[in-house]
């Protein structure tokens, strides 16, 4: 989980340079709602929309870190896993606790990049005339997103679900 901690912790810092870069430079009121063809539909004050992509930003991944945290301190039987009993035993627990944490903690990087790059193509269409947002970007982006969450389950799944064989 090291590596995602260094990883979050430098997103972090991304996203304090992103704000006080663009802060100044958005209207107030900002568009913050799109429709599907990217016309603007709903606006906020600036204070507002920093506010609560901040608040997006730290709520899952305060709660994925705290999760991935509190696994080692959890009881065997609040740990649902293929072949348990073999994964959580005293020789094997650690290192499979510690896959875990790190298999959580870089997820929580996949939705802390869907945040910030969704909300660069918000503060971009903020800039351009016409404020349109780049539907099509955005529908990558959460495409790929799509793809990073729902292959960290499935990889983990696939990883436990194997007991190696003796010998």
């Amino acid at each position: 989980m090291k590596g995602a901690s260094i990883a979050c912790l430098l997103l972090m810092t991304l996203v304090a340079l992103q704000i006080a870069h663009y802060y100044p430079q958005m209207p107030d009121p900002m568009a913050s709602h799109f429709v599907l063809d990217g016309s603007p539909n709903g606006w906020s004050s600036r204070v507002s929309f920093f506010a609560i992509y901040l608040a997006c930003l730290l709520l899952p991944a305060g709660v994925l870190f705290l999760l991935a945290g509190l696994l080692k301190r959890m009881p065997d039987r609040a740990i649902s896993l293929p072949n348990r009993e073999y994964w959580l035993s005293n020789d094997r627990r650690d290192g499979t606790l510690g896959y875990l944490q790190g298999a959580i903690g870089w997820c929580s990087i996949g939705v802390l990049l869907f945040l910030i790059l969704g909300t660069q193509l918000v503060i971009r269409a903020n800039l351009t005339p016409g404020g349109r947002l780049e539907s099509g970007k955005l529908g990558w982006i959460a495409a790929l997103f799509v793809v990073w969450v729902v292959q960290t389950p499935l990889r983990i799944y696939c990883r436990l679900s194997r007991v190696p064989r003796p010998g």
